[in-house]
């Protein structure tokens, strides 16, 4: 957070002495901010879009001078952009009045006073009040919860306190805000320490993590032998260490929270079986207490009862009271009536609050009440837009990009991946914490602020190796040097480092717990990256063999790699360790993938027998019966799905693409027009080269498809697909060749049958039926529509070619009658 000091250069003695009280990092002051020369306007409306405040020294001097009035222009422009959040005037002499300033500031706070150190702690004032905006958590509404929670430390009757409480609502609900408000009052301790429960979760991974936040040791080497030594530690010892460490973070003030990563809660609704050994243990001590946030109820089938307190959404009440709160403290005027109707899309979750008075506060008032739909996008992509929104550098983008997936970094390390001076560098991470896109632990370390950190992979991808290698280099040389606090964070951080880039040093130096595999498979498998994922999949699933999450993961790089053995040897190892209806679902994906859709329904149909529910399933459910061309179950299915979720753009995507298939024009632009806010570029992009395909805009579809392809790279698989089909629908036939050689050369031994489909209408077109009638030999799956809509294409091609001798003619009638005459087949309908 900045303030622009805008004045005379005759009045600068002053202006000056304010700066120096500021110091650097709290205002933009000529001589230490602006280029020289002909840069100097270019560097005003720059240093302009970087405050937060505007401070004008009012005298005849200043609103005479040329560059005040062009400082003032464009600071009425940055106000009205919202960029601008506050606005002062000093007047430092008695010759200058209200009136004599520009109409837009007469009605920000004015001040007569010359005192440099009385105007340096009113500007202050103000960049607290503007850091405050976003950043302080407003807490009300929950007295209700605060209730529970005193009703369940002391029970009716009259049975010792629980020892462990379950915090239990959505994310950003404000789960953490209560137990940090009540824990001082209710537990009589200070502060919270948090310790993330992640897949894979063993006692004696979690009481490393909880060795390094309590257990002293003074260099990595001792660090790295603690570990050594814990992991050693059978579950008994194991066990013992961690109700030991918990009585020791007790005596230092703190509550221990344990926070579901992942690894808190199994599918069912119970608790891990290490979560409930500690708390088994933790329930036979007199001086200690744990919490557990998770984002549902624990089942009344757990093995331990857990007092569970809900953390719902706000009530209308309460949710007006956040609303009036926020925007006066944004210096935003909501009527009654405003705050009312944003009631139903605020509906009773805090983060909408806040992002619907941050909306107002960029857009204006006006343009949040014409325009509700932004709230409702806001469910699925709150944090995208806050990302967007700031004006950020390729370097900034690069440290967002790495932090997302490798947090917390030292400084040291993010500061290695700007290439600029020490000072500019150190301004832009100031700025990436008063974005709130990154947040200080402990004062020391730097993480991705949680909740964007799936939209920067969203919007920006994620990070390149060459950007990973300077990260390792820098974070390895800081690792021995490191404070305690926290190395076994870092270091590990930089055994996934040394993973991903093969580097066998960084993988020694670091310190590896299972979750560790786990995180980086779900990271490989996300980015697209199959084999990747297969070869770590492989070491999580021998480091965590019991672990459902490792193997399932691993099964679908397989299936996405068409290992089909593979992908079957592991998922009949997987009824063990998951749920039938788990099982069942990842069996269906299992069939839909190879092609042998009747198989792929049956084994969805068990999965929702056993239990299986919600709207993927209903979407896989749809795009099986779109595959065999069942376009009334597709359709019926896929309503259910958006009855489930209304905005969710997977389901958006196949509701587009069946009404594509149905030649249901309104249908389709409206579905297509939702994809382009919920969906990536390239996606909507490529479903709009389908839509324009299939309504004979061959010109429009090409375009959109190279659109696509650019937009998501050479590891685009279905935008390649769609521009090939393009390619042969507006009669591109030399460049639809070309595409498709660098489609086989790329996938060699992958998406066999979808290749041979674009050869054998390619061929189709260049006007050579009897070689795609050849070419369709090469199919896997001869049972397909596609199979046989090409091949019944083919066949009536050639029987109505009467320079083919009749005997050949006559075999082609046949083989015709068998498939039936009636099989249509488009091009558009070849689906990746």
């Amino acid at each position: 957070m900045k303030a622009f000091l805008s004045h005379s250069s005759i009045d600068k003695e002053i202006v000056r002495e304010v700066a120096n009280q500021l110091n650097r990092y709290n205002c933009i002051f000529d001589e230490r901010s602006f280029d020289n020369g002909k840069e100097f306007q270019k560097s005003i409306e720059e240093k302009l879009q970087l405050s937060t405040v505007f401070v004008f020294f009012a005298t005849r001097n200043s609103l005479g001078s040329v560059w005040c009035q062009f400082e003032l222009e464009q600071a009425f422009y940055a106000k009205l952009k919202g960029v601008l959040k506050r606005s002062i005037v000093f007047i430092l002499n008695d010759d200058v009045s209200v009136t004599d300033l520009p109409s837009w500031l007469r009605t920000a706070l004015v001040k007569k006073v010359n005192s440099p150190s009385t105007i340096a702690r009113d500007v202050k004032h103000r960049l607290e009040e503007a850091a405050d905006e976003f950043q302080r958590p407003v807490f009300l509404g929950r007295s209700k919860e605060r209730e529970l929670l005193e009703e369940s430390l002391n029970p009716i009757d009259g049975s010792p306190p629980p020892k462990t409480l379950a915090v239990f609502g959505l994310p950003g609900i404000g789960r953490r805000s209560l137990v940090r408000n009540v824990t001082k009052d209710l537990f009589s301790l200070h502060k919270c320490v948090e310790i993330e429960i992640e897949a894979g979760e063993t006692l004696n991974s979690l009481c490393a993590k909880l060795a390094d936040i309590i257990e002293p040791y003074s260099c990595q080497e001792e660090l790295r032998d603690i570990v050594s030594e814990i992991n050693d530690l059978s579950d008994a010892q194991a066990l013992l260490r961690i109700t030991s460490n918990i009585q020791s973070i007790i005596s230092a003030n703190e509550l221990p929270i344990f926070v579901d990563s992942g690894g808190l809660t199994l599918d069912n609704g119970c608790l891990s079986s290490t979560m409930n050994k500690v708390i088994e243990s933790i329930d036979q001590l007199s001086d200690a207490y744990i919490c557990l946030i998770l984002s549902r109820r624990i089942s009344r089938d757990n093995d331990i009862k857990v007092e569970c307190v809900p953390v719902d959404q706000l009530s209308s009440k309460a949710s007006s009271q956040l609303l009036t709160r926020l925007s006066s403290r944004s210096s935003i005027s909501l009527s009654q009536e405003s705050i009312r109707d944003l009631m139903d899309y605020i509906n009773g979750y805090p983060p909408a609050a806040y992002f619907a008075v941050k909306q107002a506060s960029t857009y204006s008032v006006d343009a949040l009440m014409s325009d509700k739909r932004k709230l409702t996008q806001f469910s699925q992509k709150r944090f995208i837009t806050h990302v967007q929104d700031h004006d950020l550098t390729e370097e900034d983008i690069k440290v967002l990009q790495v932090l997302s997936n490798y947090s917390p970094l030292p400084l040291k390390c993010i500061l290695s991946l700007y290439d600029c001076e020490d000072s500019e560098s150190h301004d832009r991470v100031y700025e990436l914490i008063d974005c709130s896109l990154v947040r200080i632990q402990d004062g020391k370390l730097y993480r991705i602020a949680d909740p964007i950190k799936v939209a920067v992979n969203e919007v920006f991808g994620y990070p390149k190796n060459k950007d990973l290698s300077v990260i390792k280099e820098t974070l390895n040389e800081y690792v021995d040097s490191a404070d305690d606090d926290h190395k076994l964070d870092i270091s590990r951080v930089l055994f996934r480092l040394g993973f991903v880039l093969g580097d066998e040093g960084a993988r020694e130096a670091g310190i590896k717990l299972n979750s560790d595999y786990i995180k980086l498979l779900e990271n490989a498998y996300h980015q697209r990256k199959f084999k990747e994922a297969i070869e770590i999949g492989l070491e999580a699933v021998n480091a965590n063999p019991n672990s459902a999450k490792a193997r399932t993961f691993l099964i679908k790089a397989f299936i996405q790699e068409e290992k089909w053995d593979s992908a079957n040897e592991h998922l009949n190892n997987l009824y063990p360790l998951d749920e039938y209806r788990n099982v069942y679902y990842l069996e269906g994906f299992l069939q839909r993938k190879k092609g042998d859709i009747k198989r792929a329904i049956e084994s969805y149909v068990k999965a929702k027998k056993h239990g299986r529910k919600g709207f993927a399933l209903y979407r896989e459910f749809s795009h099986c019966y779109l595959m065999i061309g069942d376009l009334d179950s597709a359709e019926k299915n896929i309503g259910e799905a958006l009855k489930i979720q209304p905005n969710n753009n997977q389901v958006i995507d196949m509701a587009a693409r069946i009404a594509i298939k149905r030649k249901e024009k309104s249908s389709a632009e409206k579905y297509i027009s939702q994809l382009e806010l919920l969906d990536t570029p390239e996606h909507y992009k490529l479903r709009l080269s389908d839509y324009h395909l299939s309504f004979g805009n061959n010109g429009l579809a090409l375009n959109h498809a190279r659109e696509a392809v650019d937009l998501g790279g050479p590891r685009f698989f279905s935008g390649r697909v769609a521009l090939v089909k393009s390619l042969i629908k507006s009669k591109e036939l030399i460049e639809a060749d070309q595409e498709l050689s660098k489609i086989r050369s790329d996938y060699p031994k992958s998406k066999n049958d979808l290749k041979v489909s674009l050869q054998a209408s390619l061929e189709l077109e260049k006007g050579h039926p009897e070689k795609a009638l050849h070419i369709t030999e090469g199919y896997i799956d001869k049972s397909s529509t596609q199979y046989k809509g090409i091949r019944t294409k083919c066949l009536k091609t050639l029987a109505k070619d009467t320079t083919i001798p009749y005997e050949e003619r006559k075999n082609y009638k046949g083989e015709l009658g068998i498939l039936g005459e009636d099989i249509e087949f488009d091009l558009g309908e070849i689906n990746s």
